[in-house]
């Protein structure tokens, strides 16, 4: 099983990925061929909200939190007032383990307009924030909100 390391590396600066491209690419996942793909377009234009997206969702995937994490806050940064860039941002938090930064991400998540319960309440992303008090108290403010989704 690879290390975090390796399993996370910037192909930009990996050495096999400067070698015999043929070979390279037959050994890559279809996830590292995507990474590299979008990498390149941000390397054109950083602020490529879309991009940075798919990069943040694709690393989450590949277990590359730290690298997700990164891309998150570059987008709360460029989008400040979307709900679903600051849930995500909570995400990369919480698989981190950054409870309290975490928590506060989804607060801000909901002050902007997020709303979906279930959603807070089924997502692995969250695991490690769900038995903390202040995303029990979250959950109670939602409840209470007209609009908000959720199955009783």
């Amino acid at each position: 099983m690879p290390s975090d390391n390796e399993k996370c590396a910037d192909p930009a600066h990996d050495e096999a990925a400067t070698g015999c491209r043929l070979a390279t690419l037959r050994k890559r996942s279809q996830i590292d061929f995507e990474i590299e793909f979008f990498e390149r377009i941000l390397s054109r234009d950083p602020n490529y909200v879309e991009v940075l997206m798919n990069l943040g969702d694709l690393f989450t995937r590949k277990g590359c939190h730290r690298r997700a994490l990164q891309a998150d806050l570059r987008l709360a940064r460029l989008r400040p007032t979307n709900a679903e860039v600051f849930y995500n941002l909570a995400c990369s938090y919480a698989l981190l383990n950054h409870k309290s930064e975490a928590i506060a991400a989804l607060r801000r998540a909901v002050r902007l307009g997020f709303t979906g319960i279930d959603h807070l309440l089924s997502d692995p992303d969250l695991e490690s924030v769900r038995t903390h008090p202040e995303f029990q108290r979250l959950i109670s403010q939602l409840a209470g909100l007209p609009g908000t989704q959720h199955i009783l």
